[in-house]
């Protein structure tokens, strides 16, 4: 299967794709102790006031560059599960695929990305109380994914990517 960024996908499908769950913001396959085989984004950046207040993250491009916000809607983010998943990424390199939700179960490839930096930033969370978040730099490695059968499930060293 080739995924190129402007693809549109269920959350349903993504999941059986990646094979990760179908709910977080940062999805991963593998385990923290074990290794990750690779991690699955997804980000939601025109909302509305509303969307706002639900979901209270500020995630951003920069030039090039995603701005992703960490995981964890109230008080300061912890650098444990997903958050600890990107920032290992710097180190072990596996695949991170960013999806952006669209509509309502409607989510589009943007393309394989690496993770650059993590930094603190203040923003507000659900209760409207500001504290201190992750924001993870990602720059982008490919508009184009090459997946084959079984090869997500087990090893993310077979994913072939096209520049």
């Amino acid at each position: 299967m080739l995924l190129k960024a402007g693809d549109v996908f269920s959350n349903r499908a993504i999941s059986r794709i990646f094979n990760v769950c179908t709910r977080r913001g940062i999805r991963y396959s593998g385990s923290l102790r074990t290794g990750i085989n690779h991690v699955v984004l997804t980000t939601f950046l025109n909302k509305t006031p509303e969307e706002s207040i639900e979901n209270p993250y500020n995630d951003r491009f920069e030039g090039e560059s995603l701005l992703y916000t960490g995981e964890g809607r109230i008080g300061g983010q912890q650098m444990t599960r997903g958050n600890l998943a990107l920032k290992m990424q710097m180190e072990k390199r596996f695949p991170i695929f960013v999806f952006e939700k669209k509509a309502p179960g409607k989510y589009m490839f943007l393309g394989q990305y690496n993770v650059v930096s993590v930094e603190i930033e203040k923003q507000y969370d659900v209760h409207g109380k500001l504290r201190n978040v992750f924001i993870f730099k990602l720059e982008k490695v490919s508009d184009r994914v090459l997946l084959q059968p079984g090869n997500l499930k087990s090893s993310s060293k077979t994913v072939k990517v096209n520049k």
